[in-house]
């Protein structure tokens, strides 16, 4: 039963947190725009290779890690990082969109992926806008952490590796929607629409970094 209570609560605490918009959910459909219909998938495994370690680090120290998110520099320098990848993504998408509507009709077969060797790579857009994003850092050091004391009743290993699994699907499905999305809005649209379309995102995309950037400077 403690098995299945904690399958039942993971599925259903992660909702708030794997299907919650923010940059990276949004970063997934410019990706999936430019890219194959595997890109959000691949995002969300830069994700998983930043989120799971940090589940399992999480579980060990965990009131270390809450004394680091509280560090005025370290508060600081992840705000740095988010903001500085949110405008440079934002600003590569900006740049294609406007491109397409200026030209419209010229650019259809061209993707703006070849203007950025970071933008070519959703795993490391995964890792960094995980790494960096105080809405994710929070969400494990609060409600991840009922999960984390309900995993670890089953085991360390094995209750921590049954949870995260319950959790980790979401992930995938979410941001792999999200990449098709974004792929199927390019089938969709004509050029000069698609490129309104990547300018929104790029908005909605710098808005929700500013937002999770100022929480994390507040973070308590």
């Amino acid at each position: 039963m403690e098995l299945y209570y904690l399958i039942i609560l993971t599925i259903t605490l992660s909702v708030s947190g794997a299907f919650s918009p923010g940059p990276l959910t949004f970063s997934a459909i410019i990706e999936g725009s430019k890219g194959s219909w595997f890109s959000g998938f691949k995002e969300a495994f830069g994700h998983l290779l930043f989120e799971l370690p940090f589940v399992f680090l999480l579980a060990l120290f965990l009131q270390q890690i809450k004394s680091l998110l509280n560090d005025i520099i370290i508060k600081y320098f992840l705000s740095f990082i988010l903001i500085s990848f949110i405008i440079y993504f934002s600003l590569i998408a900006i740049k294609d969109g406007y491109n397409r509507i200026k030209d419209n009709g010229s650019l259809i077969n061209q993707n703006f992926s070849n203007n950025s060797k970071i933008s070519n790579r959703p795993i490391i857009t995964g890792f960094v806008l995980t790494a960096s994003n105080p809405l994710f850092l929070s969400w494990w050091a609060t409600v991840g952490l009922i999960l984390i004391l309900s995993a670890t009743t089953l085991g360390f290993i094995y209750g921590l590796s049954i949870m995260y699994a319950s959790h980790v699907w979401m992930d995938f499905f979410w941001l792999g929607t999200m990449g098709i999305i974004g792929k199927s809005g390019k089938k969709l649209l004509n050029n000069k629409q698609f490129g309104v379309f990547l300018i929104l995102m790029a908005f909605i995309m710098f808005y929700f970094g500013i937002m999770a950037s100022l929480q994390l400077i507040n973070f308590k």
